[in-house]
């Protein structure tokens, strides 16, 4: 899945200020599990991209806030009635999936998000939005988040790919 980002992130008042559109932003704004977002409209489906141990982008480890390290990236595609809907990024630290949240080393088949909101141990730190564009030109939104797990960072970037 190729989607790259053409703007800087924004924070939720920057972001209500350049977007009005309903739906999109009740994605961009959803508290809960996206995971369970689609899953109560429509039959859920996860594809593993990549999940592996490598060199995430230097601006990642900026909006962690740690030095340049191999880091697990797991890319994921979740689809609703066998239709692409949301392509998720997340990088999770060494140090957090040892020390943080050790489940985080093995998630396999699960959603991130099963995790995410079925612990109290996350805890969201900030989020910030950005528009994408795919590699048929299509102008998409996503957002980042950022958690702390007992103390130690991970970033779940969410792309909706309905224009």
């Amino acid at each position: 899945m190729q989607v790259t980002r053409i703007n800087k992130w924004l924070n939720g008042s920057e972001l209500s200020g350049c977007l009005t559109k309903k739906n999109i932003l009740d994605w961009l704004q959803e508290e809960g599990s996206i995971t369970a977002k689609i899953s109560s409209k429509a039959k859920f489906k996860l594809e593993i991209l990549n999940d592996d141990i490598g060199i995430a982008e230097d601006e990642e480890y900026f909006g962690l806030d740690i030095a340049s390290e191999k880091v697990r990236i797991r890319e994921v595609l979740l689809y609703g009635n066998l239709e692409p809907l949301v392509y998720a990024r997340s990088i999770i630290p060494n140090q957090t999936a040892s020390k943080g949240y050790p489940g985080l080393g093995n998630i396999g088949s699960k959603p991130l998000g099963d995790l995410l909101f079925q612990s109290e141990l996350f805890i969201k730190t900030r989020r910030e939005f950005a528009q994408f564009q795919t590699s048929s030109k299509d102008v998409i939104w996503g957002r980042r988040t950022h958690y702390l797990v007992r103390g130690y960072p991970l970033s779940v970037m969410e792309v909706f790919l309905s224009p």
